[in-house]
């Protein structure tokens, strides 16, 4: 059976119909954030252009509307829908800070427990599990889970652990270096310098 998965529609489409009409701009975002788990950490500043062009589109038909009131429904498209746009920006941008914190402390400081997690971010133990739990269905933590009764994120052992004495004898020693993702800021570790980051999926 041929793999008939789509790619998620690119940035520069999604830009253009935020421009030209919001409504499928904004759906094509929707979609697009649900798939494609580097959106949340990459796409705050492109939505936040899209939404100031929107406003200016709606103060430009405003003044028109001084000469012409049927300009006045343009206005409020263009107005409105570049205000509800800014202010998602504003929402993904938040909620992609508080992924990048979640990534630095689980990852790179081997932080599990979610107490501690929510006590240094400064947000609620509940809101911290949803958002760790959306992080794991989107891919960002590979075969993690949260575990309730112990209140902390259990890992997926990486495969290095998993090598045993004989397989880890036999093997031919590879150089490993660690990479730092310019997006998320995740510790990764790899063999070569072409790749992408294990959490947020964005190019090292």
């Amino acid at each position: 059976m041929t793999n008939t998965t789509k790619k998620p529609t690119s940035w520069g489409w999604i830009i253009f119909w935020l421009i030209l009409f919001w409504p499928i701009g904004l759906f094509l975002l929707v979609k697009k954030i649900a798939v494609d788990k580097t959106a949340t950490i990459n796409s705050g500043k492109g939505i936040t252009i899209a939404s100031y062009i929107l406003i200016g589109f709606g103060v430009i038909y405003i003044i028109m509307a001084f000469n012409d009131p049927e300009m006045l429904l343009a206005a409020f498209l263009f107005g409105g829908g570049g205000i509800l746009l800014n202010w998602f920006a504003r929402k993904l941008k938040r909620t992609g800070e508080r992924y990048k914190k979640y990534i630095t402390m689980v990852v790179n400081q081997n932080q599990t427990s979610i107490d501690n997690i929510a006590s240094v971010v400064g947000i609620s133990y509940d809101v911290v599990i949803k958002d760790l739990q959306k992080m794991i269905d989107s891919g960002y933590f590979v075969g993690a889970y949260i575990d309730i009764s112990q209140r902390e994120i259990v890992l997926a052992k990486s495969s290095d652990e998993q090598i045993t004495p004989s397989s880890a004898s036999l093997s031919v020693p590879q150089q490993e270096r660690v990479v730092i993702c310019k997006s998320c800021g995740a510790n990764n570790r790899v063999l070569s310098q072409v790749g992408e980051c294990d959490y947020c999926g964005s190019p090292l």
